[in-house]
This record gives structure tokens, C-alpha cells and sequence, in this order.
């Protein structure tokens, strides 16, 4: 009859029985073990090392977080700025013409060429002047409130049709100011 095998116990049994380690070394190995599980469930004397890596991997996860949150912000703006871009472009209404319009940017008076329906048309409200790239543009109400919206800065010039409702009180209601006159 073939002799049975003897089940193989735990690794520590293995080693006791090859004779690598004594019955001494596999209490104090068990000791060690058991005390070191009772530290992490108590949460007494967690290990310093894993500690400082803990903490040091939350501090990385916070800097990435606002590294791509300032990633996300920069795409949104140039974003936004390539979609006021291309609502100017498709949108221009100017007319090169002889009559100059003047306005300011940024405290400085410019002066553009345009045509006298562009010029009627910016006196009335019908027309705004945008700058966009350091060129200024003609685009109709409706889409300079749509850049405004997006982007108030772009906006130079957009005349404020309800300041033209006549005041009854206005003494001077009776004087209305030429469209054609410059300053």
C-alpha cells in the first residue's frame, strides 16, 4: 500500500518542517502579524511611510485637479473667443466708404471709413462695432447682443435705441440732434 501524503499546512509549517526557521521565530512572526493587524483596525501607530505616501498622493490628486481644471478653463475661452470669432466674420455688415465714424477703444478715439448706410445705420442702433484681432467690424444688433452675451469687451460701440424715446419733461424735446453731425 502506497503511503498517503501528508496534507501541506501553512507556509510557516513548511518551513518549520525543512528546518529553516525554529517554533521560537513562527510565535514571534505570529505575534508580530496579529499585532500589526490590531494597529490598522484600531487605527493606533499607523506606519509613518504609508502615512507621508497617503498624504502625498492626495496633494498630487489635488494639484492634477487643478491643473486640468485650468486646462479646461483656457479651452473653454479660446473656445468661446474662436465662436465670437466666427459669428463676426460670418455676420460683417461694413461697407468701406468715405465717411469716417469715430469711437473709442480703450480711451483712445479710432476712426473707421464707412459707407452712409453703415454710418445711418450705427446712429440708429442697427449696427455695433466689434473689434476682433485688432480689427474693427460692423455687425447687426441681434448678433453684437449675442458677442455681448459671450464676451462683453468685444462690443466698442452699440448705440442704446431706448436713450432716443423723448423725455415729456425734456425742455429741449422739440430740438432733435441731426443724425449727419460729427464730432
Amino acid at each position: 500500500m502506497p503511503k498517503k501524503k501528508k496534507p501541506l499546512g501553512s507556509l510557516r509549517d513548511q518551513f518549520r518542517e525543512a528546518g529553516l526557521i525554529t517554533a521560537k521565530q513562527a510565535k514571534k512572526a505570529d505575534k508580530g502579524a496579529l499585532r500589526s493587524e490590531l494597529r490598522i483596525k484600531k487605527g493606533i501607530e499607523i506606519d509613518e511611510g504609508k502615512q507621508r505616501i497617503e498624504s502625498d498622493r492626495v496633494k498630487k490628486l489635488q494639484k492634477d485637479r487643478k491643473k486640468n481644471d485650468l486646462l479646461n478653463q483656457e479651452k473653454a475661452k479660446k473656445s468661446e473667443q474662436a465662436a465670437i470669432q466666427q459669428l463676426i466674420t460670418s455676420h460683417s455688415q461694413r461697407q468701406d466708404g468715405d465717411h469716417p465714424y469715430q469711437f473709442t477703444d480703450q480711451n483712445k478715439v479710432k476712426k473707421i471709413y464707412v459707407s452712409s448706410d453703415n454710418k445711418t445705420q450705427l446712429n440708429r442702433g442697427y449696427l455695433a462695432i466689434v473689434k476682433s484681432a485688432d480689427q474693427y467690424d460692423l455687425v447687426p444688433e441681434v448678433i453684437a447682443e449675442k458677442i455681448k452675451a459671450r464676451n462683453p469687451a468685444t462690443i466698442l460701440f452699440l448705440h442704446d435705441r431706448s436713450k432716443d424715446l423723448v423725455d415729456e419733461d425734456d425742455p429741449y424735446k422739440d430740438y432733435p440732434i441731426p443724425e449727419d453731425l460729427e464730432w
